[in-house]
């Protein structure tokens, strides 16, 4: 939900949980995003010529990372640049109505690593690094870091 505190320092199955029991209406259900979501979702973002690179740079993007100043939608400065600060969800500049998928927490998803001892990957990044949204990463699934949280995609009945 926008401009709420995002679900942090969660580990894996709490994350999984969470995004299951979100309120979703009774016409959807909600889960936890996976990989190939996630991928369609930035294919969407990119299809827009002025977003054709968001996987893949940070430079010309309002969103959360540390060597990044925010701005909100009159110009006013909500972090500075060099600041490592998490922020609530929302703030940061939509790309086709797609929040935070670059910065403010890496999001944990359903692909999952079953023979190495980083068994979960999550994608994005988080807000005190300079990684893009195409950012794909592992962890172990009981490590609940303060820059992890998770995104639920929903699925219509």
């Amino acid at each position: 939900q926008q401009n709420k505190e995002p679900y942090a320092s969660i580990k894996w199955v709490d994350a999984y949980n969470l995004a299951k029991g979100i309120e979703s209406g009774s016409n959807a259900t909600s889960y936890l995003c996976s990989s190939y979501a996630w991928d369609t979702a930035l294919s969407f973002i990119e299809s827009k010529p002025e977003s054709s690179d968001y996987g893949s740079n940070i430079s010309k993007y309002n969103g959360n990372w540390k060597s990044k100043q925010v701005v909100d939608k009159n110009g006013n400065v909500i972090k500075e640049a060099g600041v490592a600060q998490r922020l609530n969800t929302g703030l940061t500049t939509a790309l086709c109505n797609i929040y935070d998928m670059g910065g403010n927490v890496g999001e944990f998803t359903t692909e999952l690593n079953p023979v190495l001892s980083e068994t979960v990957v999550l994608r994005g990044y988080g807000y005190d690094y300079d990684l893009p949204a195409g950012t794909r990463w592992d962890t172990n699934s009981s490590y609940a870091g303060a820059g992890y949280g998770l995104r639920a995609t929903l699925f219509l009945k």
